[in-house]
């Protein structure tokens, strides 16, 4: 079986491109805000419980590499439990030292928008 593929030009490879990077970027930027938006509501369940919450962003890579960031919930709970599977980005820790903080903002009900995600 011989499969046939269409020539296309410059011009139209070009076109592609910039086509396939709009839609790439658009639905790129809805995954990072719904992913972002279930971080917030993570933080929000567990402050509204009375437990401390940190957040450090994803600076470095990718999401697709290193994830949106970083949840800290000072608390014990399993997210086996919680999530029914791990969640790369939530961490449970009911006693995080110093070193586990470092980096990390606390996260209140009046600055939940420190909770981002930038897509460049």
């Amino acid at each position: 079986m011989q499969v046939s593929y269409e020539v296309v030009s410059m011009v139209d490879l070009k076109k592609l491109c910039e086509e396939t990077r709009e839609f790439v970027h658009r639905h790129e930027q809805q995954i990072a805000d719904k992913y972002i938006d279930f971080l917030r509501e993570v933080a929000k369940h567990y402050i509204s419980r009375d437990k401390r919450v940190f957040f450090r962003e994803n600076r470095v890579v990718h999401y697709g590499e290193g994830g949106f960031g970083n949840l800290l919930v000072e608390c014990g709970d399993d997210e086996y439990a919680v999530f029914d599977a791990p969640i790369q980005e939530i961490e449970f820790k009911e006693e995080p030292t110093e070193r586990d903080l470092r980096g990390y903002s606390q996260i209140t009900m009046q600055n939940l928008e420190n909770i981002e995600y930038r897509v460049d």
